[in-house]
């Protein structure tokens, strides 16, 4: 693809011209080393183009990503992360957390050339996948959702990169910890089933144990470690930087794998959100109206959007709705 072309994907991404069903597209072909000089080289221009000043939480957020990538800035040439912190400040780019595993998931001896392979799997909104790891895992993509790892997962430390949702059934490897890391926490297991959800445009992100035992890892706003038991739920707000467990049904929690849509004292938004990604749609309300409120429902496999928001209906006294094609209104 020639530079004109990449200069107008990117341009167009970062200011937030992409349909929601087109920025996964986006992330899996913007991390592939194809034109990666060009695709540099654009965001080189970002860089010098932008006049930008950095908050203190952006500094933060920097010096976090520094300590995760384990690179030495004093020996170690990253242009294209060093750029990082002054195009995420200026165009709060959601996809930041892919590129930064992208990088820690290679060579980290000090040559900026990639030396291991990444496998990618991009889930749209209104599918599904399971998926078969090397080492015999297991995992179950939601609507969504984004995975990357090393081809093989080789190496002392089963490490894998997540935005979205997903269910994890660990192969047992005692000598070889398996990590899932996500935007705002790490996840690790020798032997387990674990949910994890951290979608970058949620305010929430939540591990939920089903068997076996967890450590989970926050070192953002609040530095926090902890081992979580089975039918619990961490779940951090990195929006107020706070943390908090719950007694959950587990299984119940991972049911949307079988196609089920199970909320407990959920936000209307976080309905809405996952109406849309589970079925492809674009819902449009006023969140003055409809942004306070838990609710607790659940819908079974077979009912499409319009029974599912005809149940919302119901729970909303005043809630009226209309669709045309694949966008909805709700009033």
């Amino acid at each position: 693809m020639d530079k004109h072309h990449i200069r107008i994907l990117i341009t167009r991404f970062f200011e937030n011209d992409f349909p929601k069903e087109s920025v996964l597209k986006f992330q899996q072909w913007f991390i592939r080393k194809d034109d990666s000089v060009v695709k540099n080289e654009v965001l080189n221009e970002l860089w010098e183009r932008e006049e930008a000043e950095t908050d203190s939480h952006t500094l933060l957020a920097l010096d976090e990503i520094n300590k995760r990538i384990g690179k030495n800035k004093k020996t170690v040439k990253l242009p294209l992360s060093q750029r990082l912190l002054r195009i995420a400040s200026i165009l709060l780019l959601p996809l930041i957390g892919g590129l930064l595993t992208y990088w820690v998931m290679h060579d980290q001896s000090g040559s900026s050339a990639p030396k291991m392979e990444i496998a990618e799997h991009v889930v749209p909104d209104g599918e599904m996948k399971q998926i078969l790891l090397p080492d015999g895992s297991e995992v179950w993509l939601n609507a969504g959702s984004m995975l990357l790892y090393s081809d093989d997962l080789s190496g002392s430390i089963r490490r894998l990169f997540l935005s979205g949702e997903a269910t994890f059934r660990v192969e047992k490897d005692p000598g070889r910890p398996f990590i899932v890391k996500t935007q705002y926490m790490q996840v690790e297991a020798l032997g387990t089933t674990f949910n994890v959800r951290s979608y970058v445009d949620s305010g929430t992100a939540a591990v939920t144990l089903e068997e076996g035992s967890v450590r989970v890892d926050i070192d953002g706003k609040v530095k926090v470690s902890e081992v979580i038991s089975p039918n619990e739920q961490f779940v951090y707000d990195h929006r107020q930087g706070k943390t908090s467990r719950l007694q959950v049904d587990a299984e119940l929690v991972s049911r949307w794998k079988e196609g089920y849509l199970v909320f407990e004292e959920a936000s209307f938004e976080e309905i809405i959100r996952t109406v849309e990604r589970r079925f492809n749609v674009t819902v449009y309300y006023d969140v003055r109206k409809y942004g306070g409120g838990r609710f607790s429902v659940k819908y079974t496999p077979y009912e499409d959007v319009r029974q599912v928001l005809t149940i919302l209906e119901t729970l909303n006294p005043g809630l009226k709705w209309t669709a045309n094609n694949n966008t909805i209104y709700i009033k």
